[in-house]
């Protein structure tokens, strides 16, 4: 095991702090874009508050947008299966894969 010492803890801090300005002008220069993103609505209104909250923070920090779409569990599974059907799908979307990987078996959709 390797002993802490202060010496070693400020060596490391410095790295990083120098580290710093070679980071931070990429994430600056990266062009803002859209993203559609799909969540089921939470059990309780405060899973839903503190998601748009997330949303609201990332998208100041970032200058991205997020087009952010929270459906209630039942209405989801059938928005979600309309749009892999119409080849329209969401950017990001918060689902249990298992059930759409047993639609597509069913459907004979799988590529080998």
């Amino acid at each position: 095991m390797t002993n802490l010492t202060r010496r070693s803890v400020l060596r490391g801090s410095v790295a990083l702090a120098a580290a710093r300005p070679f980071v931070g002008p990429h994430i600056a220069r990266a062009a803002a874009t859209t993203a559609s993103v799909w969540f089921a609505q939470g059990f309780v209104q405060d899973e839903d508050i503190a998601l748009r909250k997330a949303v609201a923070d990332y998208e100041k920090a970032s200058g991205n947008k997020i087009e952010l779409s929270i459906t209630p569990f039942a209405p989801e599974r059938q928005k979600i299966i309309a749009a892999l059907t119409s080849g329209v799908v969401p950017d990001v979307m918060a689902n249990n894969p298992a059930e759409i990987l047993q639609i597509y078996a069913w459907q004979d959709r799988w590529v080998d």
